[in-house]
């Protein structure tokens, strides 16, 4: 597997988690911003990252966009969209929105 493919699968991984994440939090609704697993292309981060449900629920609006912490991204393969207090949105080059 390149790395581009490795990074990609990695990222849908941590986008999976991230969905329970949110299912999880809309059920229970504790008042504070939930934690995210960062959706860097690493497979070894684990990282967490506070970020509103709202937040998070716009960026997953599109399928080519993810959040990183700052330093995870990667330019080879995504483009910094937004930078945001605790995160960068970032686009994947060749993923269609």
């Amino acid at each position: 597997m390149d790395r581009t493919t490795r990074i990609e699968e990695n990222e849908k991984l941590f986008r999976e988690v991230n969905e329970r994440v949110a299912q999880m939090h809309r059920g229970f609704q504790t008042g504070s911003d939930p934690e995210w697993v960062c959706e860097c292309g690493d497979e070894s981060c684990f990282e967490k990252v506070r970020i509103p449900l709202d937040d998070y629920q716009e960026i997953r609006a599109r399928d080519d966009r993810f959040f990183v912490k700052p330093g995870h991204e990667k330019v080879d393969v995504e483009r910094i969209v937004d930078r945001r207090d605790r995160y960068l949105v970032v686009e994947k080059y060749g993923l269609e929105p």
